[in-house]
């Protein structure tokens, strides 16, 4: 029930490997990011020392391995310790040409150690015309990881260059779209010219590796509440290579209003949970910011109780009662009762008030699939509460599968007005496509808005609004 970032996030994962590879940035150094308060306190995972070490090993290793095989390799496009930009094409075009992928690809990290402001867009657009299929036999021996690859290069070397030519290319395809009807083809992608959210993405991630602060005031200026989104989160991706405490200092730093630092939570828990689910669980309690710790929680629930149930349930009975803890509390439930929902609705009952609903209703929608009798029975000898009212929601919701009918009457029971309509909507269309005539017969009565009627009868399915696991 949990989803997962982000396509960009394995691509970037990918890239890292390929970066430690004879990796040189020119020009040199680092700005170290200033994590911002309310951070984790002292939980990082991979310290900036620890990792310039192994840059550093790694780097020296290559160095000592391919030696003057590499040098020679680009010697011939070099000049005053360089790559000229009119000979970044000629560079790009002989990696690309390597039939060996292993040498392909030292080849293309160790080109990449060469990037400089000067001839990177250059190399840009000869690594992009490979992609298209320009190059080699049979087509372009460019790959979309390749591109990748190189825009956080870029993105490291001049973080503000690059941001500013991949918007130019954005907005000139955008009036030449305009101009054409509105054709968008090619959008940021290979073939097309550039600029797209994806381009964006990568090179907002290295730039955030080389320069957190210039990237993140970047990013912070964006007016588009969904692009700003996207980029933040290549601004935790770029962090993420110094350590998950820089990562969470600029998730601390964006505004509480911010509706993305929950998803960015996930992204950084994503980071941890490679340490184990157990490390991260411990490491959620170091975060001061609740609701940043519920951000954690949400991605880390889940994969705790698939790994070890036992601990998961154990973990976040210690949170519960906690707002901020309530969809974790539903996700252990939720994996727990396709196992033992009897047990759970024991669980639950000891549970905090303000946590019983998340996990009552998990259970309940869980047994009413394995034994809807003995659930519907459960449910009748109930005393009235906010939990009895979310397992009704979860038993409507599976009955209505079959009988649609059925679901609407235990829906009505609901004592909490919205719940109760939300629920009567939810099952509502179940019963309607079952049962057409007994349906409409019954609407007018139901007290259910105009709005609410219409999206029964005809559903807007784009709307996303078809309840759970629909």
């Amino acid at each position: 029930m949990n989803n997962k970032p982000l396509i960009i996030g394995t691509l970037l994962v990918t890239s890292a490997a390929a970066f430690g590879l004879g990796w040189k940035l020119k020009p040199a150094g680092i700005a170290p990011s200033t994590p911002a308060p309310g951070g984790g306190g002292n939980v990082t995972l991979t310290s900036t020392t620890e990792l310039d070490v192994a840059n550093a090993a790694v780097a020296n290793a290559a160095s000592q391995k391919s030696g003057k095989r590499m040098e020679g390799a680009f010697a011939a496009y070099m000049r005053n310790g360089s790559i000229d930009p009119d000979k970044m094409a000629d560079a790009i075009k002989s990696v690309m040409n390597e039939n060996d992928p292993l040498k392909k690809r030292e080849l293309f990290s160790q080109l990449l150690g060469e990037l400089t402001a000067e001839n990177a867009v250059a190399a840009y657009d000869a690594v992009r015309e490979a992609s298209r299929g320009g190059w080699g036999r049979g087509g372009g021996r460019g790959d979309n990881g390749d591109m990748q690859l190189l825009l956080n290069a870029w993105g490291r070397v001049d973080g503000k260059g690059a941001v500013e030519e991949l918007a130019a290319r954005e907005k000139k395809r955008q009036e030449e779209a305009a101009a054409n009807g509105g054709n968008n083809r090619g959008r940021g992608g290979p073939g097309g010219d550039g600029g797209g959210m994806f381009d964006m993405y990568s090179v907002v991630s290295g730039w955030a590796t080389a320069d957190s602060t210039a990237a993140s005031s970047y990013v912070s200026s964006i007016e588009d509440e969904r692009q700003r989104g996207m980029l933040s989160n290549g601004v935790v991706q770029g962090l993420l290579v110094k350590g998950v405490d820089d990562a969470l200092g600029f998730v601390s730093s964006l505004p509480a209003d911010d509706r993305g630092r929950s998803r960015l939570m996930s992204t950084i828990a994503e980071e941890v949970l490679e340490q184990g689910s157990a490390a991260a669980a411990n490491w959620v309690s170091t975060i001061g910011d609740d609701d940043l710790k519920g951000g954690a929680m949400d991605r880390i629930a889940g994969t705790y109780a698939r790994e070890d149930l036992e601990s998961a349930v154990t973990w976040v009975g210690q949170h519960a009662g906690e707002d901020y803890a309530n969809r974790a509390v539903s996700q252990v439930a939720e994996r727990w009762a396709e196992a033992d929902p009897q047990a759970v609705i024991d669980w639950a009952g000891n549970l905090p008030e303000n946590a019983q609903a998340e996990a009552f209703e998990e259970a309940l929608d869980e047994w009413t699939e394995k034994d809807p009798m003995a659930a519907s029975e459960y449910l009748a000898q109930m005393p009235d509460s906010t939990a009895k009212n979310s397992a009704i929601e979860g038993f409507a919701t599976e009955l209505s599968r079959e009988d649609g009918e059925s679901a609407v009457t235990w829906a009505q029971t609901i004592t909490d007005p919205d719940l109760r309509n939300q629920t009567l909507s939810r099952v509502a269309r179940d019963w309607f496509r079952q049962d057409q005539e007994a349906a409409a017969a019954w609407l007018p009565t139901s007290g259910l808005s105009e709005e609410a009627v219409k999206n029964i009868v005809a559903p807007d399915r784009g709307r996303g609004n078809w309840g759970r696991g629909r």
